[in-house]
């Protein structure tokens, strides 16, 4: 609680103490003490009542976001919002591509494609005394497709391990303009520092080895429409929830002692249709760093309770803790408790991946097979009774897939709402990853190109992917400068999408290695 505040608090409870004495004498003193300590100093709830009412009284308060502008700086673009004396930029964080992530435990995982927190505190301080109010970090995605039936069977057959099917990370740099009064009079305006410390901070990353840009305008406008911009409108306000475009936002926020990887991964163990993760550094003008962690749910009714008694609900204050997620100034939450941070805080970057199967010492094995800062090519060498096991695994992670093929047969048995199957090049609209057989060349070309082809036969072309293989449901997989020899899980749930085609996996040896 500010100074102010506290004052604010004092002067009120005394003022009630003194209307009471000159309506009543002691007693009425005695009664209006009492109220102002009940309204002022008592908590309710973990809040005071005078708390409660203003959040009631600005419940239906419109939340109104500028437009972001381009900028330019050092010959180079970005999109920046100025609002309410605060510019704001945003990078985009890719990682590392096609990083595989491993379940080490029932709920725990390793991956090399993570970002340590705690090593973007020295960046808050940038060169001629510019301070970074905040820093967001933003992870948006979802543990798989919410909509048709395999996705929620493919959920079930992965199990508890915390993984993303979809995900994207975004880090969100504030600057006040009053606070670094002093630093911008050596720079032309706010927005062109905080879009050169945006450019300096996404530089930083890439000498990490991860893959940062700094975000366009047009960027930011798509990041917070996938967040939902229409749960910010008053009249998708409830008290404990906001509805969006597609489903109900819930915001719950972490105590400080919780702010940990591992408490921060069980978010993705959970059964909802979305999960936006936010943690935010807070400078000050003493030089220490206080850290914040919400996480956000999208469901399609609003929940009763909290997923865990770890995580704390924000009543009240839904609206604000999903725009402190958008490129924007920091919303005011008197809900959340900020602290410092207590040791490395690694968080993954990118998707998890398509589930593939086990490797060295039982670790079960993910992979994306899509990039999204390059266009991606994966070859399949192998049976159709595998490649079509990929196929349909990596539309339930959220993907929308074309086959092209001369031979509708062949692949008529992976149809579902997010596959479909043509005789033609053209993808469908919306189309992220077209799948070929060899026979038609999709045009025009989508983010990610996967070629199937027969076991055994050599791959002259170049890809990012290549998946051969060598043994009954055993492959090779090239990823990223490194080989994994994997034992493909072999799902019975998955065989009537594979049971069109001739396949020498015998049922005996399908039934052998499926996992319940």
């Amino acid at each position: 609680m500010k100074a102010t505040t506290s004052l604010a608090i004092i002067v009120a409870v005394f003022g009630c103490a003194l209307f009471g004495w000159a309506m009543d004498g002691y007693v009425g003193a005695a009664a209006g003490l009492g109220i102002g300590i009940a309204a002022g100093v008592v908590t309710w709830r973990g809040r005071p009542l005078w708390s409660w009412l203003i959040l009631w009284c600005r419940r239906r308060r419109p939340i109104v976001l500028a437009e972001p502008i381009t900028v330019a700086n050092d010959r180079a673009g970005g999109g920046v919002r100025y609002q309410d004396g605060v510019a704001v930029a945003a990078v985009q964080i890719l990682g590392k591509a096609h990083v595989p992530t491993l379940f080490t435990g029932s709920m725990s995982t390793y991956t090399e494609n993570a970002l340590d927190i705690t090593e973007l505190i020295p960046l808050l301080h940038q060169s001629l005394g510019l301070r970074i109010a905040s820093l967001s970090v933003v992870s948006v995605g979802s543990r798989r497709r919410s909509t048709g039936d395999y996705p929620r069977v493919y959920d079930t057959l992965i199990g508890t391990p915390p993984y993303a099917g979809q995900r994207q990370t975004w880090l969100i740099v504030r600057a006040a303009a009053l606070d670094n009064a002093e630093a911008l009079r050596w720079r032309t305006s706010v927005g062109s520092a905080t879009l050169a410390a945006a450019q300096r901070i996404s530089a930083a990353m890439r000498q990490q080895g991860i893959r940062a840009r700094v975000a366009t305008a047009t960027d930011v406008v798509e990041m917070e429409r996938r967040i939902g911009q229409y749960a910010l409108e008053p009249p998708n306000r409830r008290w404990h929830s906001v509805r969006s475009g597609s489903g109900w936002l819930t915001t719950y926020w972490y105590r400080p002692a919780d702010v940990t990887a591992e408490k921060l991964a069980q978010a993705w163990t959970g059964r909802a249709d979305g999960i936006i993760h936010n943690v935010t550094l807070f400078s000050s003008e003493t030089g220490r760093v206080t850290a914040s962690a919400t996480v956000t749910m999208r469901t399609a009714q609003p929940p009763t309770a909290p997923p865990n008694t770890m995580l704390r609900t924000l009543p009240g204050e839904q609206a604000h803790a999903v725009a402190a997620s958008f490129c924007g100034p920091m919303p005011l939450l008197r809900g959340i408790r900020r602290g410092a941070l207590r040791g490395p805080l690694p968080i993954p970057i990118g998707p998890s991946g398509v589930l593939l199967g086990k490797v060295g010492a039982g670790n079960r094995m993910m992979l994306p097979l899509d990039d999204a800062g390059e266009f991606s090519r994966v070859h399949i060498a192998a049976e159709d009774s595998l490649a079509k096991r990929l196929v349909i695994r990596l539309a339930a992670t959220g993907e929308r897939i074309t086959v092209h093929t001369r031979n509708l047969q062949r692949w008529n048995s992976v149809r579902m709402p997010d596959i479909t199957v043509i005789n033609h090049t053209k993808p469908i609209s919306g189309t992220t990853v077209s799948v070929v057989d060899g026979t038609l060349t999709p045009a025009p070309r989508p983010n990610t190109l996967i070629s199937v082809g027969d076991p055994g036969t050599e791959y002259r072309g170049s890809a990012d992917v290549l998946i051969t293989q060598t043994g009954p449901a055993t492959v090779d997989v090239f990823a990223a400068g490194q080989v994994h020899t994997v034992e493909v899980e072999l799902f019975r749930a998955e065989n009537r999408y594979v049971s069109a085609e001739p396949t020498t996996l015998r049922t005996a040896v399908l039934e052998s290695v499926d996992t319940p």
